[in-house]
């Protein structure tokens, strides 16, 4: 098997795991793997928490390409106004599991409001995400 074959391997079973049977922290991807985080973010916001919004949601992402995801609630969808992030950078897919990610939303908000003493949790899911060039034949020296 030539190393082209092996990096192929590698991303196809990549698009298998991300977010698919777990959630896939941006921070425990290998730290010898280079990855290219720039470029400018997007959002896409919810309303209304349903599983059906976020496979709607990864159903947009482009195939074969993986993206860091920041789940935050803004009260007024304001950049001037406080938010509050739910996590830190998870990774996904066009292929991650809507369920999981639907679940781990919700564990988070409930989290969010044991936390705060809050009874509601009012505002506007918003995912700010953006595609994380992964450079699997240039190695970072750890």
């Amino acid at each position: 098997m030539s190393l082209q074959d092996k990096i192929k391997e590698m991303q196809t079973k990549m698009f298998e795991i991300i977010s698919t049977k777990e959630i896939t922290y941006l921070k425990d991807l290998d730290k010898r793997i280079k990855l290219n985080k720039y470029g400018k973010f997007n959002y896409w916001r919810i309303y209304e928490i349903r599983n059906y919004k976020i496979w709607s949601f990864l159903n947009e992402l482009e195939d074969n390409k993986v993206y860091t995801l920041i789940p935050y609630i803004s009260a007024n969808d304001r950049k001037d106004e406080p938010i509050i992030v739910l996590s830190q950078q998870i990774l996904i897919t066009s292929n991650s599991n809507s369920l999981l990610i639907n679940d781990y939303i919700n564990n988070k908000i409930i989290e969010t409001k044991y936390l705060y003493n809050i009874t509601e949790l009012e505002g506007v899911l918003i995912f700010k995400f953006k595609e994380v060039k992964i450079n699997f034949e240039e190695y970072n020296s750890i």
